[in-house]
């Protein structure tokens, strides 16, 4: 309401997107945050598939930030229907002079020729600066940071112990009991039993509470649950590193205990802001991409070769019947793919929503003939061709129905790519 076109507006709740999504359409730049995935996944899909009226603009060179075109016209009835409108005053009818005129700022001339969608955005996150948790000798943490962390595996522990279900998909659960430090360890934060059936005794390891679950935490704490018999561990952070993932999947693979990662939710580094958050919404097992890199046939002899990446299945492992469940790749909400992943920062290069009416909505506001094999595309999961990047790797991230991100890194090169 007192901004121009051009100005930058800054919404610290996205909730849905709207503040972000209203500006797309009147020409301001934007940025909004949250500390939930849930509520930024829902403002990313409403973002990528949205429409909105083309204005035209009054110094094309400068873009929206030089304004749209207001005109004063009426339709047959004599009503005022553009932008500009007379302001009749008391002073003017006495004086029988000329009316002022007013500029209505939300009637813009449109182009109807052209429809106009969401630009180019950024979806970012903070890096923390790392912290000596591992106890791997690096001096970079001092002893105050050392009882920070210890104040988190406590505080973590004690949320455990008041929310002691892990929720899986299609409505499965563990119940976990007698949650408590262990006696002696290196790497592991707690341990208790898992009481679905038999009770069996489990390990946790904690992922630090700024920053991703590394690959090392994963490999000592796997050996150490293995050396102390526990049956199962469960890997518990707010985000985790590709590599890390992969040891985690692959622990029986090595002759190591079974594990599985499991997402806290960020809303508990919140603290006492959200104290009647249900339990259902804490702790939540995730799944992993399943996905396969296919050689695209090129478009001309000569030509640099070129990959197409398909999203196999999202794959979860059940810790109670030691089986993995498979989720067909075209029933996610929303994958991801980054062509040329430098393993820092995920940049979507190509976005698709399987399971979702969105590009529907799309298609009927473009009001165009379209080939069938567009939408079904944008709705699918397989990518469109690309070439191989600088870092000759690529990253696809699924969005699962809690919001959880979940990545996987595959490279370009010696992963036997098949032709097609």
């Amino acid at each position: 309401m007192t901004t121009d076109p051009g100005d930058l507006v800054l919404d610290p709740t996205c909730g849905s997107g709207t503040s972000a999504y209203v500006s797309e359409r009147w020409g301001r730049r934007w940025i909004t945050i949250d500390t939930s995935r849930v509520p930024l996944a829902l403002a990313r899909q409403r973002l990528l598939t949205a429409t909105y009226d083309y204005y035209q603009l009054k110094e094309r060179e400068r873009g929206p930030g030089g304004g749209f075109v207001y005109t004063r016209k009426q339709n047959k009835k004599g009503e005022e229907v553009g932008g500009i409108v007379p302001h009749v005053t008391l002073k003017s009818i006495a004086n029988n002079e000329p009316p002022d005129q007013e500029v209505l700022v939300d009637r813009p001339e449109i182009d109807k020729r052209i429809v106009r969608v969401t630009g180019p955005f950024a979806f970012e996150a903070t890096i923390p600066a790392p912290i000596d948790w591992e106890g791997d000798g690096i001096e970079d943490s001092g002893s105050e940071q050392a009882e920070e962390y210890g104040s988190f595996v406590e505080r973590m522990i004690e949320v455990l112990r008041r929310s002691p279900v892990l929720h899986l998909p299609k409505g499965q659960t563990v119940t976990l009991g007698n949650i408590r430090p262990p006696a002696k360890s290196l790497s592991l934060s707690a341990e208790g039993v898992a009481i679905n059936g038999e009770p069996k005794a489990v390990a946790f390891v904690f992922g630090p509470e700024n920053g991703a679950i590394s690959e090392k935490l994963v490999y000592s704490a796997l050996q150490e649950a293995q050396l102390k018999s526990y049956t199962h561990l469960y890997v518990i952070g707010f985000a985790i590193q590709p590599h890390a993932r992969e040891f985690i999947e692959k622990s029986i693979d090595m002759g190591l205990v079974p594990a599985t990662y499991v997402q806290a939710t960020p809303d508990l580094m919140m603290g006492d802001l959200l104290k009647n958050m249900r339990s259902s919404q804490i702790f939540s097992v995730c799944g992993l991409p399943d996905v396969e890199i296919h050689r695209a046939k090129p478009e001309k002899h000569g030509d640099p070769d070129r990959f197409e990446v398909e999203l196999m299945a999202l794959n979860t492992f059940d810790p109670i019947t030691m089986d993995t469940d498979k989720r067909q790749g075209n029933d996610v909400p929303c994958w991801m793919l980054d062509a040329d992943y430098n393993g820092l920062c995920f940049r979507a290069s190509q976005v698709f929503f399987p399971r979702t009416a969105a590009w529907n909505d799309l298609k009927k506001a473009l009001k165009g003939d379209y080939d069938d094999t567009v939408w079904d595309h944008l709705a699918g999961t397989r990518s469109a061709p690309f070439e191989a990047g600088d870092q000759k790797q690529i990253a696809v991230k699924v969005i699962d129905d809690r919001g959880n991100e979940l990545l996987v890194v595959k490279p370009l090169s010696g992963n036997g790519t098949s032709q097609s």
